[in-house]
């Protein structure tokens, strides 16, 4: 019998320190997947506070289960029925980049980003080697790796180790004004490259369907949407790809800053359906 898990991903414009707005930004998509039938839903890299290293994202750091964003992110799952996954600032005994997955029942997973990037200081890699914070959906195994996390190199033995089924990749890194677009730019050739350029490289999971299929697992990722008002210019993608190579669910992202919007997908993967690993040529672990 077939392990169906519906994932919906949503890319926020969340606008860093501003809190309140950002969880009720998330709060409409929760919502939205509960209505959909979605099992989890997933936002990007610091969704609820922001991206960046500014004073006031810093500000918002909390003890995991303590403070009002992990409050609110249980009680919207409560609410829902619909696992959430939240970007936050945590304070431990460090301060890291962390995300958040609230259960109805009250409980929670929180995965910290184990290789935070220079410009992300002072937020730190978390005590210890690296590590993935496995935790099961409808019987289906999922990790997460946060942004620059998808570059570890232990990843595949660390997904693996936990058994890893699906990999959830909440990002939150934008780009430069320069790599993006105002409608009135589509009427210059110039406008119009770095328009196809941006979707080309930036937006595409092919990487990620080919990976999706030599692995045996799914993969959702969602990245913010829209510009900071500050520093990052995000690109509001997400995908959703299956062990089969099938983007199931996408959204390519914006250039255009003037047609940026938060985006919402959601599909269903059969964490059951893969090319065997014989087919595949895996070595054995």
């Amino acid at each position: 019998m077939s392990r169906l898990l519906h994932i919906a991903m949503a890319s926020t414009s969340s606008l860093p320190g501003e809190v309140e707005r950002n969880l009720e930004q998330i709060a409409g998509f929760v919502r939205r997947a509960a209505t959909d039938g979605a099992d989890l839903l997933l936002t990007p890299e610091l969704s609820a506070c922001g991206y960046g290293s500014y004073p006031d994202v810093l500000a918002t750091a909390e003890v995991a289960g303590e403070g009002p964003i992990s409050r609110r992110a249980l009680a919207l799952a409560a609410e829902s029925g619909v696992v959430l996954g939240i970007g936050f600032a945590e304070r431990n005994d460090r301060l890291t980049i962390s995300h958040i997955f609230a259960f109805p029942d009250g409980t929670f997973v929180v995965q910290r980003k184990n290789s935070p990037t220079g410009d992300e200081a002072p937020f730190e890699k978390p005590k210890g080697a690296a590590s993935i914070q496995p935790f099961t959906v409808r019987g289906v195994c999922c990790g997460t790796l946060i942004c620059a996390d998808a570059g570890l190199r232990k990843r595949e033995a660390l997904l693996a180790g936990a058994g890893v089924e699906v990999v959830l990749l909440p990002s939150g890194a934008g780009g430069k004004r320069s790599a993006r677009v105002i409608t009135r730019e589509l009427a210059t050739k110039k406008g119009r490259q770095t328009y196809i350029a941006a979707l080309q490289t930036l937006f595409w999971p092919g990487a990620q369907v080919e990976e999706c299929i030599a692995r045996g697992r799914s993969q959702a990722t969602v990245n913010l949407t829209g510009f900071d008002g500050r520093v990052h210019f995000h690109g509001g993608h997400g995908s959703l790809t299956n062990a089969l190579g099938e983007v199931v669910a996408f959204f390519p992202g914006q250039p255009n800053l003037d047609r940026q919007f938060p985006t919402y997908a959601h599909a269903v993967i059969d964490a059951d359906a893969r090319v065997s690993s014989k087919t595949r040529g895996d070595k054995k672990q």
